[in-house]
């Protein structure tokens, strides 16, 4: 195994919180985007402008707690030989994350 570059330890953790970053950004503009038809659909519970607050407020709330949590988790799972690869996987797992909580918040909403 070869010694740790200082760049590999820094750029797991940036790669994968800026992936995350852009990926929370792309999802929450294209539901917000979406917000009428998702909100107004046929068997939708509530309609009102109050829950389409709510689930804007929590989508934000958990974008920034999927940034940091990916940045943490980069920093944990580092991987000398292959710091891209791995920020990538971990972005992956987030946005995945992310995405369960959006489309949870909608059923919801």
């Amino acid at each position: 195994m070869a010694p740790a570059r200082p760049t590999a330890a820094l750029l797991t953790p940036l790669v994968a919180a800026a992936g995350t970053a852009v990926g929370v950004l792309a999802l929450f503009f294209g539901q917000r985007a979406l917000a009428p038809v998702l909100a107004g659909g046929p068997g939708a519970t509530c309609t009102e402008p109050d829950c389409l607050l709510g689930v804007g407020v929590w989508l934000i709330v958990g974008g920034v707690v999927a940034v940091c949590a990916s940045s943490l988790a980069g920093a944990v799972f580092r991987h000398p030989d292959r710091p891209v690869r791995r920020g990538l996987f971990v972005a992956l797992w987030c946005l995945a994350a992310y995405l369960v909580e959006s489309v949870v918040l909608w059923i919801l909403a």
